[in-house]
């Protein structure tokens, strides 16, 4: 097989990690660096998914890289299409768009030992050696289609969000929901005014809370775009005001007394049906799942065209859904709103270790790494968005501005030391996991409270950074090289 290039360093995806990963980079000096991403946009998760009423579910201003504010969001909850293009703006304005290779799909990386480099292959034949390999997939890259018996039997439209059949019309349809979490109580209200019927079977409700969307006046745009340091210190106080928070996630009756209210009263406000109010009730602590935000998931399941179905799915027929009672319900569209394979994505799949083991081999169902980016057996190579590292009440942006930050420093400092390799130590690893479990142990996120995916195969919470988000960039400001073997 031949080898096209030998690149410092190669990062997949061109989401908002990939971008930060390639612009520290350059700020140390570091050019010789491309991004491969499967996409026919830059974005990430923004350019894949474009599903009705998707837009960001922490305010517009948290969703920013500290070093390229927008003072142009026009709502304080962003949609979709101006996150994409705000990425695209941010590849452009820092002047890397020419080291962003769109439409190419990695199918393998492997470390080569005797050569001190990760060989990586795509699916149109490429290949590239690279001394340093930097997965940024992020966790919401690969729909997950759950499999029901008959499945292939359906005679009608089937699609998951994330893959959103655009070309297909749902007016008039009777269209069957399979989810209710983050996606869901985004396009069910956006898709509910225009169909027939539409079925949402939600086997287990989960607090969706206020959201205090509104739209931005043109004179404060302006007035931010005047003043970028006040607009700076706007974006440092929303981040800082949601720090309080987190504290009450180890206090779990502080949390409900706080918490819970909020999520019933905007049940009560917002469904008239009593029978149906009680039903949407959860009967798990909040923060188990992922907190969710939404003025009009209940409203929409309170019209006259929705049923809600709190029953378990036994198979898919050649008409429509069948319950865990044998009820079935003819549908035109079956629409899976189930989420994306955090847990286990193709990726992990691809990437092969100094031991000859697969990253899905080494982890086995449970995922760990060092600082949520640097793997034991896996040299040179940081992953972004790694296990346990999304904060509970920070921002995703947040922590991919700073890991970027700690990447490029770290594979600055190798470089000028004059060594090839470096490798995070077992136990440095096999530390920092047992501090995070500690922490996450005193929180409402455990198997006995409910299921999420927030929780891997064994039931330990791979995803959540358990401290304050400011601790981020506390821990990822300095590389410490004693923590890694060097070679």
């Amino acid at each position: 097989m031949k080898y096209t290039q030998t690149l410092d360093a190669l990062i997949i995806g061109a989401g908002p990690s990939g971008l930060s990963a390639l612009i520290k980079l350059k700020k140390q000096g570091v050019h010789n660096v491309r991004i491969l991403d499967m996409s026919q946009r830059i974005g990430g998760t923004w350019a894949n998914n474009d599903y009705p009423g998707l837009r960001c579910d922490i305010p517009s201003e948290m969703y920013s890289l500290g070093y390229a504010p927008n003072p142009q969001w026009s709502r304080t909850y962003a949609p979709q299409a101006e996150i994409q293009q705000y990425l695209e703006g941010v590849a452009q304005q820092f002047n890397i768009t020419d080291q962003i290779q769109l439409n190419t799909e990695v199918t393998a990386a492997r470390w080569q030992e005797k050569e001190q480099l990760w060989h990586i292959e795509t699916a149109a034949d490429e290949c590239f050696k690279a001394r340093f390999f930097i997965p940024a997939t992020g966790f919401i890259g690969e729909a997950k289609m759950p499999e029901f018996p008959g499945q292939s039997e359906f005679k009608g439209t089937m699609f998951h969000s994330g893959l959103w059949n655009h070309r297909h019309d749902l007016s008039g349809e009777t269209v069957a929901v399979i989810g209710s979490g983050a996606s869901a109580i985004q396009f069910v209200p956006a898709i509910q005014p225009r169909v027939k019927k539409l079925i949402n079977f939600q086997r287990t409700p989960s607090w969706v809370l206020p959201k205090p969307d509104v739209a931005i006046p043109s004179p404060l745009k302006g007035f931010y775009q005047r003043f970028p340091n006040v607009h700076r210190l706007v974006r440092e106080t929303a981040l800082l005001a949601a720090e309080p928070v987190l504290p009450t996630f180890e206090h779990e009756p502080i949390l409900r007394s706080l918490s819970h209210p909020l999520g019933l009263l905007n049940i009560r406000r917002s469904v008239r049906d009593k029978t149906l109010r009680k039903q949407l009730k959860p009967d798990h602590t909040l923060g188990c799942k992922r907190p969710m935000f939404s003025n009009d998931w209940y409203k929409a399941l309170d019209q006259d065209n929705v049923e809600v179905v709190f029953k378990g799915i036994e198979r898919i027929s050649q008409r429509g859904v069948i319950d865990s009672d044998g009820k079935e319900y003819p549908v035109d569209t079956i629409i899976y709103g189930t989420g994306y394979a955090v847990d286990d994505p193709a990726i992990y799949q691809r990437i092969t270790g100094r031991h000859g083991e697969t990253l899905a081999d080494t982890w086995n169902g449970e995922p760990r790494a060092y600082q949520g980016m640097a793997i034991h057996g896996f040299p040179n190579l940081f992953m972004m968005l790694g296990p346990n590292s999304h904060s509970l009440v920070g921002s995703v942006m947040w922590t991919s501005e700073h890991q970027g930050i700690y990447i490029a420093q770290a594979i600055r400092k190798l470089l000028d030391s004059g060594e090839a390799r470096m490798e995070v130590k077992e136990s440095v690893q096999k530390n920092f996991n047992q501090r995070i479990e500690t922490r996450l142990d005193r929180m409402p996120i455990r198997p006995e409270i409910c299921k999420s995916y927030y929780l891997d195969a064994k039931g330990r919470n791979r995803f959540v950074w358990p401290e304050y988000g400011f601790n981020i960039k506390k821990r990822l400001t300095q590389v410490n090289l004693s923590d890694y073997q060097l070679g």
